[in-house]
């Protein structure tokens, strides 16, 4: 195939002006000589685009971009090369839009800047391409009480200019969805899943849209116990509905997840440990009842699936089945290893050569989407470097033109690169992190600041994340190193690595983030005498306890919407984690993962940092939300008090009708401006040694 023809721009100079004066042009970038130069407020700032999604016909382009601090829908006529702003709110944001057929749309709005804590589904709404017969689809009355069709996700379309999908819908139960024929034009719609074994909390279709896999929620087996999720199928003629596989919520060895059907509605892709530390993608026979070969495995990670996703090629950043859009073969897979990857299943297929030829087209990682018939695609090329830039390919005249960048002002040749580690802790286990380093600098005795996730039973980061708040990029703009661990506790790298943090809060999960920044020391790539700590949540916490179990290491710490006593997590009533009372996860899950103040008491007062306070020699800076409730104001009051006590200096900030993290552009913006001066006073790259 020969090599691409690049046209430049020109669309997304088109497209920027067309917005005018419904979406306001993109400001001219300046031409920044570092990162360093860019303002705190641009390098937060809300993605110039986002979410484009090409429709089926390959015809127009759906995407959301900033109108007045909010995201809202527009669409381009790609014959005509016009924008057109179908929403205008400044009330709410756009999220997801998805093609329903060629001519039709489904999306649903949110409160991007409302506390993050609180319920942030606002409604959903379906419209033509053209900007008509709009139709609200789901909302709330003025007393809070919903109203319409609960949508949790589209599972599929008939396609072409049919108005029709299939949806997991919340309408005969307010918990669990079942399957429903819906016409988003009429609003009409028809049970499928009439028979379904109940609880179910996700469902897989086959190629002709029959609801086959039912995954569901089991009632608690007894005090103490997981909750046990079961994964059931049923034979594409109907018949009973028959249980193949079984799992605990939190602590089994084995674990799934639903990939779904090849062409032949038979061979169902799932990915499992099937024995082994880390899951990896089998074929089932579903008629046979019993695993094939396995086709793919990864050294690092996990291999899990989006299952329920309403994304095909080219698409999702966690995992998901690559198929061909015509005839429906699977023909690869995608996943986030150390960077994202693309497996194509037999070599040299012209799926494989495509892919090779986007690679090598585009710098980055690229995803990409055709056309029903394949005569355009909309790809998207993303990296450590680039937030990402949307492509338009005319695979007749082999014509790749640029569309428009998620953030203009991200110059790849002035961003850090994030690189994949693997470090080994105190007592052999190995730990995976990424690790950024400032550019243009020598990779010595630099300040570091660890960066913790929270959860912390997430996989908290990836190569090419960039996301709402780009942390990694911007401290390392400002000539520090930034380490971001996986500590035990964290999902996505081996059950191994998962289970052994149960009840290891502020002890060996705390080891393992001292362990790395001390590994980089030993590589004399950081200086020992500059090193702070920075998280939220469970990050917060773990950043805090390392000042606790580490006073002459660390420098500074700030800690922001951070978990500070753990047995105020089991104990306030009016937090989101205390809820889940009703549903026993605190006398069961919590138990097992984090302990009990009453069995635990002498582990929570150690590990517990508002119960230490004294012993904690760093500067400390701690920022917390008026509105969280995940992690209530009281952990944050506790902790400042604690601290005021024993007489040491701490700097206390909360933001007002904020929650679980800061969405308000002034506050975001206060927010790293503030961390920034911090690091700089206590370990900044400019700063001279204590003598």
């Amino acid at each position: 195939m020969s090599k691409f023809r690049y046209l430049g721009a020109g669309l997304l100079a088109c497209l920027m002006s067309a917005l005018a004066p419904a979406t306001p042009a993109q400001p001219a970038v300046k031409d920044y000589k570092s990162a360093a130069e860019v303002p705190v407020a641009q390098f937060f700032a809300l993605e110039d685009f986002r979410s484009m999604k090409l429709s089926p016909d390959g015809k127009r382009i759906a995407a959301v971009a900033p109108y007045k601090g909010r995201g809202n829908l527009l669409i381009v006529d790609l014959a005509t090369r016009q924008a057109k702003s179908i929403t205008a709110s400044e009330r709410w944001d756009v999220v997801r839009p998805r093609w329903i057929g060629n001519k039709r749309l489904y999306f649903t709005v949110a409160d991007g800047l409302e506390a993050s804590g609180r319920p942030r589904l606002k409604g959903a709404y379906t419209i033509n391409a053209d900007g008509t017969d709009m139709k609200e689809v789901f909302g709330y009355n003025d007393n809070g009480s919903p109203r319409g069709l609960r949508i949790d996700n589209v599972l599929d379309t008939e396609g072409g200019d049919s108005t029709v999908a299939y949806v997991a819908m919340r309408e005969r139960s307010r918990e669990y969805p079942d399957v429903y024929k819906l016409d988003f034009r009429s609003m009409r719609f028809e049970l499928i899943s009439f028979d379904s074994p109940g609880r179910t909390l996700q469902w897989e279709l086959d190629s002709e849209h029959r609801p086959r896999i039912a995954v569901r929620e089991e009632p608690r087996p007894g005090r103490g116990k997981p909750v046990l999720t079961t994964y059931w199928h049923r034979a594409p003629a109907g018949g009973a509905w028959e249980k193949l596989f079984e799992e605990s919520s939190i602590n089994d060895p084995e674990s799934y997840s639903i990939c779904g059907f090849d062409k032949d509605d038979r061979t169902l892709f799932v990915t499992a440990r099937r024995g082994r530390d880390r899951s990896a993608l089998w074929k089932y026979d579903t008629q046979a009842k019993q695993f094939g070969d396995m086709l793919l495995d990864d050294p690092l990670v996990d291999l899990a699936c989006n299952s329920g996703s309403d994304e095909n090629e080219g698409s999702g950043s966690d995992g998901g089945l690559l198929s061909d859009p015509q005839s429906k073969e699977v023909v690869g897979f995608q996943y986030q290893g150390d960077r994202p990857k693309k497996v194509y299943f037999k070599a040299g297929s012209g799926h494989e050569a495509l892919a090779k030829m986007f690679a090598a087209a585009v710098p980055g990682f690229s995803e990409y989407r055709f056309s029903k018939d394949r005569s355009v695609a909309l790809v998207l090329a993303y990296s450590d470097i680039d937030p990402g830039t949307y492509y338009l390919y005319d695979a007749a005249k082999k014509q790749l033109e640029v569309v428009a960048k998620k953030r203009a002002w991200a110059k790849p040749e002035l961003m850090a690169e994030r690189k994949s580690i693997l470090y080994k802790a105190r007592d052999g286990m190995m730990i995976p992190a990424y690790l950024t380093l400032p550019r243009g600098v020598p990779a010595k005795s630099l300040p570091l600041i660890v960066n913790i996730h929270g959860g912390p039973m997430v996989r908290g980061y990836q190569w090419a994340e960039w996301g709402r708040w780009p942390e990694a990029q911007f401290f390392a703009a400002h000539g520090y190193a930034v380490l971001e661990p996986e500590p035990r506790a964290s999902t996505g790298y081996g059950y191994k690595l998962y289970v052994t943090g149960f009840k290891q809060w502020g002890q060996a999960a705390q080891d393992d983030i001292t362990d790395g920044a001390l590994q980089l020391v030993k590589d004399g790539i950081v200086d020992k005498e500059r090193m702070c700590l920075h998280g939220g949540s469970y990050g917060g916490y773990a950043s805090l306890q390392g000042l606790v179990r580490e006073p002459d290491l660390f420098k500074c710490a700030h800690s922001f919407v951070a978990v500070t006593d753990l047995g105020l997590m089991q104990t306030v009533a009016w937090s989101d984690i205390a809820e889940n009372v009703k549903h026993d996860w605190l006398d069961n899950e919590f138990k097992i993962q984090v302990g009990d103040s009453k069995d635990d008491a002498e582990m929570f007062q150690r590990v517990s940092p508002a119960r230490n306070a004294d012993k904690i020699k760093a500067a400390v800076m701690l920022t917390m939300g008026s509105d969280d409730v995940r992690v209530p104001l009281i952990h944050g009051e506790k902790m400042r008090d604690a601290m005021i006590k024993a007489g040491k200096p701490i700097e206390w900030k909360v933001y007002a009708e904020e929650a679980h993290g800061f969405n308000k552009e002034a506050n975001v913006t206060d927010f790293y401006t503030r961390s920034l001066r911090f690091y700089d006073e206590h370990i900044g790259p400019n700063r001279k040694k204590q003598p």
